[in-house]
């Protein structure tokens, strides 16, 4: 086993959920404040649940690549196999937290009564950039 093809798998399998959900945290912060108001008001909750994101996200990639990594092959090889394998488990950790927050978005939105913020119609795109 290589010992610079493990840390670099190891490396990227961390940096890669801590990038994705770095993107997706102010959003994912505000959408879980909204939704988090009975147990756990105020931020505490929204923060739990993002922290929880991490850890699961992080820990589900490190698990891909310690399974799967390649460590005896060159560094190209590994670095690939890595990046493939942090890729996947980033796509599967984001997809599982959209689908548990959106369902309960998507039952609030089906209430009668409940008045859903709609841009108004004269916004262009470069209107709707929000980085």
């Amino acid at each position: 086993m290589s010992e610079l093809n493990f840390v670099i798998t190891l490396a990227i399998a961390v940096l890669g959920p801590v990038i994705a959900l770095s993107y997706l945290r102010p959003i994912l912060l505000v959408v879980l404040d909204s939704l988090c108001v009975e147990p756990l008001p105020g931020k505490v909750g929204a923060h739990f649940w993002v922290r929880s994101a991490y850890v699961l996200a992080i820990a589900g990639t490190l698990v891909l690549a310690l399974s799967f990594g390649n460590f005896d092959g060159s560094l190209l090889d590994a670095v690939h196999r890595a990046l493939w394998l942090a890729a996947a488990g980033c796509f599967v950790s984001i997809a599982v937290i959209t689908r548990r927050v959106w369902a309960p978005v998507q039952a609030r939105l089906a209430k009668p009564g409940v008045a859903v913020h709609r841009a108004p119609a004269n916004t262009t795109a470069a209107d709707d950039r929000w980085v």
